[in-house]
């Protein structure tokens, strides 16, 4: 059963928009994630933490977009979600939210 705001909303967007809006939500939901992982050592239990926590939100966004995960689709999908995790891990090194050890 979905909701006739959703229904309107898809009938509006044509298949390419609800593809860029989805690839934009993702890469700025994965920018803090990003972030908080630039401050944690790698592969540490945080470090996966912060890199799959925004997997259930990007999911959620791309049902709302009534997006189905296709081959085609994925590479854009996974690159934005990539793409947010490393430029919000560049932006803690040019800023980082707490002194670095040197």
């Amino acid at each position: 059963m979905h909701f006739a705001a959703i229904n309107i909303f898809n009938d509006m967007l044509s298949f390419e928009w609800r593809i860029t809006y989805t690839c934009i939500a993702t890469f700025i939901i994965n920018l803090p994630f990003g972030y908080v992982r630039g401050g944690f050592r790698k592969l540490s239990f945080w470090w996966f933490v912060a890199i799959h926590a925004p997997v259930p939100l990007v999911i959620l966004i791309r049902k709302f977009h009534d997006l189905h995960l296709t081959w085609s689709l994925a590479p854009f999908l996974l690159g934005s979600f990539f793409l947010g995790q490393y430029a919000g891990r560049k932006l803690y090194k040019l800023k980082p939210w707490r002194k670095q050890k040197e």
